[in-house]
């Protein structure tokens, strides 16, 4: 997803023009874009997949328990491989 200070900004009227390819390139995440309408504030075209990011990123930052989770964990620095990680979970195929 790009930068949502890199928008394409269209006009109401450009993004009307326009809309089937839009909704198409957002859709596969590829690209977000900003329509503005006269007299009103603008709006972001993004996929439910990037504003479902978006919330649960949210969601994590105002957690208190969550975030002291992450501080903790960063803390400690300790990593283990992909393959560990899995087996932890009892989630590995053996």
């Amino acid at each position: 997803m790009d930068n949502l200070t890199n928008l394409t900004t269209y006009t109401a009227s450009q993004a009307r023009a326009d809309l089937y390819t839009l909704i198409k390139k957002t859709a596969k995440n590829q690209k977000s874009y900003e329509i503005k309408l006269r007299g009103s504030n603008p709006v972001i075209l993004i996929s439910k997949a990037e504003l479902e990011s978006w919330l649960e990123t949210q969601d994590i930052l105002n957690s208190p328990e969550e975030m002291k989770a992450i501080r903790e964990g960063l803390s400690t620095n300790k990593t283990i491989s992909h393959e560990d990680f899995l087996k932890e979970l009892k989630l590995d195929e053996n």
